[in-house]
């Protein structure tokens, strides 16, 4: 995909969701999905480069989520975010793929320098 990189963000929290969606727009194409299935259907249609994806969700959770995402999608890179982790969930996020795990509330310039530095990521993996 070239262009603007498009990102979808995936949180049952709307309010979380709409601020990063205004805060976001600016730089990249932003889309989306309050839970996993609309995050599943969405992507299904649309090419996405990176997912920013909260860890507690209704239904399916963030480590489910992340399982499906990486098989259907492996290029596109996941950011998870949450309030609380223990460790051993961490490592279980990397070993799944994500490509960094953000920690609620979150200094806004820290999460956009995170993006970045996946999308570039993601840009040399497949040029």
């Amino acid at each position: 995909m070239s262009g603007i990189p498009k990102i979808l963000i995936v949180d049952d929290e709307r309010d979380l969701r709409e601020s990063l969606r205004l805060t976001l727009e600016d730089k990249y194409a932003v889309a989306t999905a309050a839970e996993a299935e609309d995050a599943f259907k969405y992507m299904a249609d649309y090419s996405v480069n990176l997912v920013l994806l909260d860890f507690k969700m209704p239904r399916i959770d963030g480590i489910t989520a992340l399982g499906e995402i990486k098989k259907r999608h492996p290029d596109t890179e996941v950011i998870m975010m949450t309030a609380y982790a223990p460790p051993e969930t961490i490592r279980k996020v990397f070993s799944l793929g994500a490509f960094a795990f953000v920690m609620k509330p979150f200094d806004i310039d820290k999460l956009i320098n995170t993006i970045d530095e996946a999308l570039l990521k993601r840009t040399l993996r497949i040029s």
